[in-house]
């Protein structure tokens, strides 16, 4: 109350950071890093969406199921891989260390950039065709960022942004957020069905990364530095 004297009232003050319509917060006992990762999308694309979504799934979970693809033709199939084929074999290719690759022969490149975000770029040029595509090889793209911020136990607060670099009139027409965002709510919700099962069987005690395959290589190189953070490591993997 404004009338009531309190003595030694402290506040502990985090350090916050606004950078490109992001706020960053340390909430832990390390100094901020000297610098921020940019997380504008590449030259030449336009911002045509900014959603912020709660979903009921633990981040990691999320993040690792962004990081693999090789699901898409089975998943969304009513969504963005609506008339992908289901390939023989499917490959993400990395270099020898790091956090980034692409698909193949899915026309997509994609990285993990610490510590929660999920950047890919897609092309679209062709849709429904893949094999003999890549990102390069088409001429429009779009572009995602997922930052998935741990909002609770088994609670994600997602930040999702999504670029274009054609169809610039699209962010004129009204209501066009609405549309994207009935979009992407689609599209999380069928890989929430996904989530949600294997969030079910951790809990239960199931080890559902036991048996990683070759296209898991993104998703494993971020268990990898996800423990090293967890048991405090103070050279991380991949971070050169």
């Amino acid at each position: 109350m404004p009338s009531t004297r309190l003595l030694n009232v402290k506040i502990k003050a985090l350090p916050c950071f606004e950078q490109e319509g992001m706020i960053w917060i340390w909430p832990g006992n390390d100094p901020p890093a000297a610098t921020l990762p940019s997380l504008l999308p590449p030259s030449g694309f336009q911002i045509h969406a900014e959603i912020v979504m709660e979903l009921p799934v633990e981040h990691g979970l999320l993040l690792d199921n962004l990081l693999d693809l090789a699901h898409a033709p089975f998943t969304h199939t009513s969504t963005f891989a609506k008339g992908w084929s289901v390939p023989s074999l499917v490959k993400f290719l990395t270099p020898a260390s790091g956090l980034q690759g692409y698909w193949d022969p899915y026309p997509i490149d994609m990285e993990f950039r610490p510590p929660c975000m999920v950047l890919s770029t897609i092309g679209i040029s062709k849709p429904g065709k893949l094999e003999g595509q890549s990102t390069k090889q088409c001429s429009t793209h779009l572009h995602q960022l997922h930052v998935c911020l741990p909002a609770s136990r088994q609670k994600t607060r997602l930040l999702y942004r999504m670029s274009l670099d054609f169809a610039p009139l699209l962010k004129h027409i009204p209501f066009m957020q609405y549309v994207w965002r009935h979009f992407a709510e689609q599209v999380l919700n069928e890989d929430l069905r996904l989530v949600l099962g294997q969030q079910d069987r951790m809990l239960n005690g199931a080890n559902i990364w036991n048996l990683p395959v070759s296209y898991d290589k993104l998703g494993v190189r971020y268990r990898i530095w996800r423990d090293a953070v967890d048991s405090g490591e103070k050279e991380l993997p991949f971070s050169k």
